[in-house]
């Protein structure tokens, strides 16, 4: 809850007994669970896991220094609950979370240090130390209203006169050039680096503000010294202490996880995939008990993947199957229409881990020899060599097809005729053979997205309402092929703004999953069987992808631009964090490179 300017006068300390009736009552409304609570040795500790989209996990890792599990419980609400605004400025797009951890430690390393060096001069010299609790009170405050409502905001008018002087104080202080070189030098300080832009400038700032309030609200709120110590309070019975347990069905830890990454951004479809993990898992070992797992069934469970059809999941029959339904379908199977890949296993055994790893973190007696990963499967074959790539005779021959030649009707487009349908279907494949772009990321194009920067036309890839993007590196600008333009590109897009449409491609639309994409892969897996027959059997849509790339790599194009096109990370911290984007000409020279793919 953000902190509220309001008041500042002190509030009578509940009597001891009065804070074990708090304690027993926080147990009842809060204390079913702390998912952030976990053990190392006999020291409890914070740990909280969040994701950049759904690739990089930030893992952040707080020893609570205590052995005591009831004094622990209340240390991890406290950092639950002040952990939304750190985590999210480390999760920022320009600082990384190694950055912002070194800076958000040492701002409230050095503050603390500041404050205890007040006290103990209050405690040398002062001629009133409720006074001076009083105004250290105020300075908690105005950092906690700074905090909640940022450097430019009014503080609300019953706001104490003492509070407001303090919040005045402190942001005319923020704004001054000595403040903005000071801050900046202890970021470089700790973490290195060049100048920072104005972005990034902000970022830090909202973190030094953040570690300040932090700071004051752990050490201002202290009993004043004239004050006599209060008598320990009386220890809690062991049912009193130990919290309820969340349940361990696999299937409810994975909607507790999937709640907290839903508030985190991840997509839909990624959230999905653990739901059917839950209950293949299920399925397969006959076991519903996350806690009651142990590492041979967790072999007993790959032996059954590589056992599985490998068309598994798409009936919706497949739901209710049980581990017989499914041995005794793979046994009516040819032997190559059986088992998964070492990528679908290896993904399986990843979303176990996860799963094992968050039920620890929720106190749950999980095995602790139970490690999945260990169990991953040794790939047969390269990364590069997982997907072929088109050669440019073999994509000048699929572009041969009716759609791009001429179509009997726009519903059997891939059969001959005179008339061309420049729908999505047509579209798309020339943009990904002209771009690299993913199936989804062109699919899912809006008018809006096609814009004009330094005078060149471009797609701008961004989250929208049509489509999620793969991670934060996949926002990009692309320039536009100059045979797309001379194909009539522009004017399709001019059309689709008049008739105010919202996608580039309505024909794509599948209303029943809400999708772009799968429509059009599944005509171009039509395209290429018919255009290619067997020797397009590994080609799909996404070897548009390795074909771009593999045409810029031997025009000799630099390979930060390649992936700046791509949307690929850097290799480097150098690259990730202090090199700047490629400018759009240089882009636009790249995609140039790219031949003609038509005829026309």
């Amino acid at each position: 809850m953000a902190p509220q300017c309001s008041t500042t006068e002190a509030t009578p300390r509940p009597t001891p007994r009065a804070k074990c009736s708090i304690r027993l009552i926080e147990r009842n409304v809060i204390l079913n669970t702390q998912p952030h609570l976990s053990k190392r040795g006999n020291v409890y500790q914070w740990r909280r896991k969040t994701r950049r989209f759904s690739t990089e996990i930030v893992d952040i890792k707080l020893s609570l220094g205590t052995t005591d599990r009831h004094q622990a419980l209340i240390l991890a609400r406290k950092v639950s609950a002040e952990s939304d605004l750190i985590v999210e400025h480390i999760i920022g797009n320009r600082i990384t979370p190694e950055q912002g951890r070194a800076f958000l430690a040492a701002v409230i390393r050095k503050e603390r240090a500041k404050i205890e060096q007040l006290k103990m001069l209050a405690r040398i010299d002062s001629l009133d130390p409720e006074d001076d609790d009083r105004h250290d009170r105020a300075m908690a405050e105005a950092w906690a209203c700074i905090a909640a409502s940022g450097v430019n905001h009014s503080p609300a008018a019953d706001t104490p006169a003492l509070v407001r002087d303090n919040i005045d104080l402190i942001r005319r202080d923020l704004v001054s050039v000595p403040r903005k070189k000071a801050i900046t030098a202890a970021f470089q300080e700790e973490v290195g680096g060049n100048a920072l832009s104005a972005l990034e400038y902000a970022q830090v700032l909202d973190i030094y503000v953040a570690a300040k309030a932090k700071a004051w609200a752990g050490d201002a709120v202290e009993a004043p010294v004239a004050k006599p110590p209060e008598p320990e309070d009386p220890p809690l019975s062991p049912e009193e202490s130990i919290p309820d347990l969340p349940s361990a069905k696999l299937g409810d830890v994975v909607d507790r996880m999937n709640a907290i990454k839903r508030v985190e951004g991840i997509e839909e479809k990624t959230l999905r995939q653990f739901q059917s993990f839950a209950a293949l898992c299920t399925m397969l070992t006959g076991i519903e008990d996350i806690t009651s797992i142990r590492q041979p069934d967790v072999k007993a469970f790959r032996a059954d993947l590589s056992k599985m059809p490998k068309s598994w999941g798409k009936s919706p029959k497949d739901q209710a199957a049980t581990r017989s339904d499914v041995m005794a379908k793979s046994a009516a199977l040819p032997a190559d229409k059986v088992g998964l890949s070492v990528g679908t296993i290896n993904r399986h055994l990843e979303h176990l881990n996860q799963l094992v790893e968050w039920a620890r973190d929720e106190g749950l007696p999980v095995d602790p020899n139970l490690n999945p990963t260990k169990l991953r499967k040794k790939e047969t074959v390269r990364a590069r060599d997982k997907r072929a790539a088109f050669s440019i005779a073999e994509l000048r021959a699929v572009f041969q097809n009716p759609v791009w030649t001429g179509s009997r009707s726009e519903y059997h487009q891939t059969q001959p005729g005179q008339e061309i349908f420049k729908n999505g279907i047509y579209w798309c494949p020339l943009i990904g053979a002209y771009t690299g772009a993913r199936r989804e990321e062109i699919a899912g194009l809006a008018p809006s997205d096609v814009v004009e920067r330094d005078g060149i036309w471009c797609f701008s890839i961004e989250d929208s309402e049509l489509r999620r993007i793969k991670n934060l590196s996949s926002r990009r600008t692309i320039p536009i092929h100059p045979h797309l333009i001379e194909l009539g590109f522009l004017e399709h897009v001019c059309a689709a703004k008049e008739n105010n449409q919202n996608s580039l491609f309505p024909d794509l639309h599948e209303a029943g999953n809400n999708a772009y994409g799968r429509k059009v892969g599944r005509r171009m897996r039509q395209i290429i069987d018919q255009q290619l027959g067997a020797d397009g059997a590994k080609l799909s849509f996404h070897s548009l992808r390795h074909y771009v790339q593999n045409q810029l790599d031997h025009a000799g194009v630099d390979d930060k631009i390649v992936r700046d096109l791509f949307g690929h990370e850097g290799k480097d911290i150098h690259d990730k964090v202090y090199r700047k984007s490629t400018p759009i000409k240089t882009l636009a020279e790249a995609i140039a490179t790219l031949p003609k793919v038509t005829e026309v």
